[in-house]
């Protein structure tokens, strides 16, 4: 009974530990997109909400599959209303209740539209993850165990949960620091001067108390345009990271997630070592 109690216990903190951290171990290898319910109608470009999510990350060789719940016929067609197509995909009409699904082989950034209704945007980030984070390991794991040194246990992967576009390179991953109220934006292949354009929610990272965030591009301030809760902020070819500050950063979980892990292994130990003495022969 006691076993059974344990393992049970085990797998629940195991289970927790996926449920509470899902976005740090985030499979980019498809993506679903909705043809928003009213897209049809204008207006839903003003917050990029036309398309859900409005800008989708994969990795090469991952899927998006456009799913059209609204009730009108849409297309999704690689380009932009103002220079039309660029020949990358093009669905055609998807009719209501339709699907169209595209398989990105090449990293960058795609834009696409709808040409019935122009008004529609949206992108999809393709980022060559795996080979990038083996050029990048060491420096990544360098800061990694720089940050558990210094403490600071409570990054969590928010990318699928923020609007973010560049203008140059792409973006690799976002992350929320709870130590100190920090959004990360690391960018990848920025070759050129660019801008980011971020639109932030209270519920991720609030601002201080004048309504204002601190930037830094490269560990080093910066200046930038906040127009709501969006910050447009500039940057230089080469960049890496920019670094968004505010009073308040998402919830500290990471550590209760590994404090969730750590039980559950004690567990699954002391289970073994039991199981294993139980099976030795009394002499």
């Amino acid at each position: 009974m006691k076993k059974s109690v344990c393992l049970s216990f085990s797998l629940l903190a195991i289970f927790s530990l996926i449920v509470v951290a899902p976005s740090a171990f985030a499979d980019h290898s498809k993506v679903d997109i909705n043809m928003v319910v009213g897209s049809s109608t204008p207006g839903c470009e003003t917050n990029n909400m036309c398309y859900m999510p409005y800008n989708a990350a994969l990795d090469i060789g991952g899927e998006a599959m456009w799913h059209n719940v609204d009730t009108m016929a849409h297309t999704v067609s690689s380009g932009t209303p103002a220079e039309g197509l660029d020949d990358v995909f093009d669905s055609s009409l998807v009719p209501v209740g339709g699907m169209f699904s595209y398989k990105f082989e090449e990293a960058g950034t795609y834009g696409y539209f709808c040409m019935v209704h122009p008004w529609m945007t949206g992108i999809v980030t393709v980022s060559a993850e795996h080979e990038e984070m083996e050029e990048m390991g060491h420096e990544e794991m360098g800061d990694m165990e720089g940050m558990e040194q210094s403490g600071m246990t409570g990054m969590i992967d928010l990318s699928d949960q923020l609007t973010a576009t560049v203008t140059s390179g792409v973006i690799h991953h976002i992350g929320g620091n709870t130590d100190d109220a920090t959004l990360t934006v690391h960018l990848f292949s920025a070759d050129d001067d660019g801008e980011l354009k971020i639109t932030l929610n209270s519920d991720i990272i609030t601002p201080f108390d004048d309504g204002s965030y601190f930037v830094l591009v490269n560990s080093e301030e910066t200046d930038f345009k906040q127009m709501g809760d969006t910050l447009h902020i500039p940057y230089e070819a080469g960049t890496e990271k920019i670094e968004i500050v505010g009073s308040y950063a998402v919830p500290e979980f990471g550590t209760i997630a590994m404090i969730i892990l750590a039980v559950a292994i004690v567990s699954i130990i002391a289970i073994t070592a039991k199981t294993k003495t139980a099976l030795i022969p009394k002499l």
